[in-house]
């Protein structure tokens, strides 16, 4: 969801936007998205206030700030951040601002951040009257690049293309890790003469994330690629969590392909049960549906029923047996095989 705010004229702007992401970093990326977009629009030192809920903030300055037509600006904009924390005082200050206003965007744009929307109840009428939500899962590989290549600047060393490819895939996403595997590239190649990261470097030092790997065992499933999910299996077999996590979502995109296999309906069936149980973003989600859509192609309903059986059988025998994760991860992906052939 990067620049969301992109190409939007000022005035068309809505009244609010709510900005769901459950990583802080991510969030203060938004923030200064928000302050780039801004800066040339409106006078950002009078007419832009920033305010983070886990600090004390003072209800008459909101009151004033809010309330206050704009000497300089087309409109005023407000940042509330972690605005699930908010006071009553507070929120009676912004209620009434969108319940006694006429037409609330006409003067200000109020953003809202939060880990998730659900969690914010008390502004959830006031977004779906006057604004919209963004969910964020995770920043796009292109920004996270931007950042990796700006930071390799700053620090005097450089990142081969195909280095950098893999050091985004190996960190899926996490700005959070970018920083803390990063530190290890420099750290490696800082005194070297050539400085340079190459590929090489990178899959020594940079181990790919695990839920990454998860996806795409699954995902080689989907596409009955069953040589390619049994190279992951070593990488998965690591980690407890990462064989777990290949059930559920084994069951998840089984259960969505078999929606899938039901035409329009189905697809709609598939799109709500995606929502209701994945913090994913819009975007995301139709990314998945396309791939679900494909994955229908390869299997009949026959063999959908028969491999969920399959995962209820082996979800029980991991909860019963302390058979290693590894033998574990084989027999499941060689049943899940067979039944193509049953």
């Amino acid at each position: 969801m990067a620049g969301f705010l992109e190409n939007k004229k000022i005035e068309d702007l809505k009244a609010v936007y709510f900005i769901e992401s459950k990583s802080e970093s991510i969030i203060d990326e938004k923030v200064k998205e928000i302050k780039n977009y801004f800066k040339d629009k409106i006078d950002i030192e009078n007419d832009l206030k920033i305010y983070n809920l886990k600090d004390e903030v003072d209800p008459g300055q909101l009151y004033n700030f809010i309330n206050t037509p704009s000497f300089f600006s087309i409109k005023k904009a407000i940042i509330i951040k972690n605005c699930e924390k908010i006071l009553k005082d507070l929120l009676k200050i912004i209620s009434d601002f969108f319940l006694k206003t006429s037409n609330p965007q006409e003067s200000t744009i109020i953003f809202l951040t939060s880990t998730e929307f659900r969690k914010a109840y008390m502004f959830q009428d006031f977004v779906k009257n006057f604004g919209e939500v963004i969910s964020i899962r995770k920043p796009e590989s292109d920004n996270l690049k931007k950042r990796v290549l700006e930071k390799a600047e700053l620090d005097g060393i450089k990142i081969t293309p195909r280095a950098l490819e893999i050091f985004i895939g190996n960190i899926n996403g996490d700005l959070n890790l970018l920083e803390n595997e990063y530190e290890k590239l420099y750290l490696y190649v800082c005194s070297e003469s050539k400085k340079i990261i190459n590929e090489d470097i990178v899959k020594r030092l940079i181990n790919k994330n695990i839920t990454f790997t998860i996806f795409n065992f699954v995902d080689y499933i989907g596409y009955k690629n069953f040589k390619m999910a049994a190279e992951l299996v070593p990488m998965v077999a690591v980690d407890d969590y990462a064989v777990a996590g290949v059930i559920k979502q084994l069951f998840s995109m089984f259960k969505g392909v078999l929606y899938m296999k039901d035409g329009e309906r189905g697809k709609n069936e598939a799109k709500t049960y995606l929502e209701k149980n994945t913090k994913a973003s819009p975007g995301f989600i139709l990314k998945i549906l396309g791939n679900y859509l494909r994955f229908a192609m390869n299997y009949s309903i026959e063999e959908i029923i028969k491999i969920i059986g399959v995962l209820n059988d082996f979800e029980i025998r991991k909860r019963n047996t302390s058979e290693p994760n590894i033998n574990f991860l084989y027999s499941l992906l060689s049943k899940i095989q067979f039944q193509q052939n049953a």
